[in-house]
């Protein structure tokens, strides 16, 4: 473990006369802002995440004057930290995949020991480390803005998220990066693992039962940037980072791509929906790159559509959404209920007595009854498009792209190929679709496979993100009739962030760590002495 920043002679920080009586109050604030980042990534096994790590530091240090950009690995913090599990634990070297997977067993003790969001807080304690040792060697009584980067490399499951963005919030940008199944299972192969061991990797690496296992599947949706790394992309990788650097720092004007504007229109679509299982959005696109339709899951209504507020009407009173019906339940649910109670009479007979209730539970959670959709009220987001479109555009889907919140199941699947789509996009994965073990011979989730419906993940601005990097405030970006243009070294990310705020969030991390005794008690006394608090 590193060892703890001395306490030095206070001394003012450059920064420090920040209230004078020629600056207006909101001038004093920003004089507080910034420029610091956190980058967060989070991608399968086999991606080149470290690739875009190295390639996120190089630029930032060499275009956009930022002095320092550290590379934080949590899998080298659970090799730190393995000890704290069994004092004999030690993560080997080789052969490679018993490596992978110790460090995986050892990661999920210790969200198990520690909570899940333990890596996390190990990551803030790295950040924080750094952060007080320049104040120390720098004799600055406060902590001040620095053109300084730390590269999170990479989370794997909720918790580690949930932490990431309470404590930095603006500051912090998540980038889910992703490489087509046989690329990664290619780069795993490089470093010597067989097919058998691939597979398993992957398998577990995507998502995990316990609850304090990974979950890259349920995290990488919620990411605020997708790279989809690609044979056809590798090369543009320098091209695409600088294009997400410069969104974030606001440097140069840029417009979202035709997929971007899709996806947007498609997530934004999913706010109508009043389903109680799940709000999944739609959009239908031409080849042209016009965007067609929308569409959303819900219940259908005589005449056409789907039922929508009114306005003009008592709140509810001619709404027939299952929301607003029996008192408000899933009638998908009640029937797959049923279903096994059905189920469970036709077995009687045949079950021992005192098993009954063990059977009973068994149905219940099977995953196939679990799965099963088609007993919804409501038309689901793909098809509401698609007839919108059908409607609107006629044949101008032919050859068009849908863009989808969630994977689309195996019921669309069908009609999306019969419709004549050519592309599906997608931002969530759906574990219920038999998509591709149904419809094979006509859709491929394969990026070089031709002669098929390719259906893929979406690569851009996650919609979550599309007004904060795309949207302008007024007046900014002209003085006089001319652009203005900000020198790179001297950008602040769009969405700054005060040097007053995450700092004692920081510190409620470190406390905490001290406290399971994962730090020592002299970095706990440190941040008493020199922390926020301390200033």
């Amino acid at each position: 473990m590193a060892s703890v920043p001395q306490k030095k002679t206070k001394a003012s920080a450059p920064s420090a006369d920040l209230f004078s009586s020629k600056k207006t109050t909101t001038d004093e604030v920003a004089l507080t802002h910034t420029p610091e980042l956190v980058i967060a990534l989070c991608g399968p096994i086999g991606s080149p995440l470290h690739s875009v790590s190295n390639t996120i530091s190089d630029m930032l240090r060499d275009s956009f004057g930022y002095t320092d950009c550290k590379n934080i690995r949590l899998s080298e913090l659970i090799n730190k930290y393995a000890y704290k599990i069994e004092p004999s634990r030690i993560i080997p070297d080789k052969p490679e995949f018993e490596k992978i997977q110790a460090q995986i067993d050892a990661g999920n003790e210790l969200r198990e020991t520690y909570g899940g969001s333990i890596l996390a807080e190990l990551a803030i304690h790295e950040i924080r480390f750094e952060r007080e040792n320049h104040k120390m060697s720098a004799q600055h009584e406060i902590h001040v803005p620095r053109r300084v980067c730390h590269i999170l490399d990479s989370i794997k499951n909720q918790e580690e998220l949930d932490l990431l963005k309470t404590v930095y919030r603006e500051m912090l940008y998540v980038v889910g990066v992703f490489s087509p199944l046989e690329q990664r299972e290619y780069q795993l192969k490089r470093r010597g693992l067989d097919s058998a061991q691939v597979s398993k990797l992957i398998d577990r690496d995507s998502g995990e039962e316990s609850e304090t296992g990974q979950t890259v599947r349920d995290t990488f949706p919620q990411c605020d940037f997708f790279l989809r790394m690609d044979a056809g992309t590798d090369s543009q990788l320098t091209s695409r980072v600088s294009r997400f650097l410069h969104l974030i720092l606001g440097t140069k004007i840029i417009t979202p791509t035709s997929n971007e504007s899709a996806m947007y229109a498609a997530a934004s679509a999913a706010g109508n929906s009043a389903c109680l299982s799940k709000q999944v959005g739609a959009a239908v696109m031409s080849k042209e790159g016009e965007i067609l339709s929308t569409g959303w899951n819900d219940v259908p209504k005589k005449g056409g559509g789907l039922y929508t507020y009114n306005p003009d009407e008592p709140l509810g009173e001619n709404d027939k959404r299952c929301f607003n019906r029996d008192g408000g339940k899933c009638f998908n649910d009640e029937e797959k209920t049923l279903f096994a109670s059905d189920l469970m009479e036709i077995l009687d007979a045949y079950i021992p007595k005192g098993k009954h209730f063990e059977v009973s539970q068994a149905i219940r959670s099977s995953k196939k009854l679990k799965n099963l959709i088609e007993f919804s009220r409501a038309i689901h987001a793909e098809m509401h498009a698609i007839l919108n479109a059908g409607r609107v555009a006629g044949d101008k889907i032919v050859d068009g792209k849908l863009f989808v919140t969630t994977y689309p199941c195996h019921s669309c699947a069908r009609h999306i190929i019969a419709a004549g789509i050519s592309e599906i996009y997608y931002i969530e994965p759906y574990r219920k679709s038999l998509a591709i073990k149904l419809h094979g011979d006509a859709i491929s989730e394969s990026e070089t496979e031709k002669g098929k419906v390719r259906l893929l993940l979406f690569d851009g601005v996650a919609p979550g993100r599309y007004l904060d990097l795309f949207k302008v405030r007024p007046d900014s970006r002209k003085k006089d009739g001319m652009l203005i243009k900000t020198p790179l070294k001297e950008s602040m990310p769009r969405l700054e962030k005060s040097m007053q705020a995450f700092p004692e969030l920081e510190s409620m991390v470190i406390r905490s760590l001290a406290k399971q005794k994962l730090i020592s008690s002299a970095v706990l006394q440190n941040e008493q002495d020199n922390g926020p608090g301390a200033a």
